[in-house]
């Protein structure tokens, strides 16, 4: 079955909001990818918990004619408790290099991301997931055997298209904006709204 990861709309704030909604942009993005969207017929939306992926997946839902499902395993990198002061510190080191160079807990993070993308692809029916940057990377990463924490760079609502076989993913498309116009492009090269 095919997975659809959808990098959230453009978030409303920076660094220092640990859970920002999607800024105008971002609703005007999500609105634009849910139309492109609008012709498939998956049997699962699955979301991140935090508030810029459910945001982006409201009008998603309503084109697809699907509930969505909260799922933690797609949810951004940081644990809930670091303070942004941390985030800005750690992100662009980390987004540079490798996943075999970080720590036992982000690796058990990483490992969670792809056993539950295999998971949800090897299912009935196609899946699409309203994600993040990294977590999104983590499967294109695992798809083309790639150790680099960001083996591409993926835009604010781009589409990733892979497919579970024998319990692999195999990538499709990598973080398509054919969708958005130019204007309509942004944070492809950060994951964070003002971050590296």
């Amino acid at each position: 079955m095919t997975l659809y990861l959808i990098r959230h709309g453009l978030a409303a704030a920076g660094l220092d909001d640990l859970d920002p909604g999607l800024a105008p942009l971002g609703h005007e993005q999500a609105k634009i990818t849910a139309r492109a969207l609008g012709h498939l017929t998956p049997s699962r939306l699955v979301v991140s918990p935090l508030r810029r992926t459910r945001e982006t997946a409201e009008p998603i839902a309503e084109a697809l004619g699907l509930e969505a499902e909260v799922r933690d395993e797609v949810a951004e990198v940081f644990d809930p408790s670091v303070t942004a002061e941390e985030r800005q510190a750690f992100i662009g080191p980390f987004m540079e290099g490798n996943w075999s160079d970080q720590d036992e807990t982000l690796q058990v993070w990483r490992q969670r991301v792809v056993d539950t993308l295999i998971e949800m692809g090897s299912g009935a029916g196609d899946v699409v997931v309203v994600s993040h940057y990294i977590a999104i990377c983590v499967g294109i990463g695992e798809a083309i055997r790639n150790d680099r924490v960001v083996p591409v760079k993926l835009g604010n609502c781009s589409v990733t298209k892979l497919d579970e076989v024998n319990g692999k993913l195999a990538l499709v498309a990598a973080g398509s904006t054919d969708h958005l116009t130019e204007e309509q492009i942004t944070g492809v090269a950060r994951a964070l709204p003002g971050g590296p």
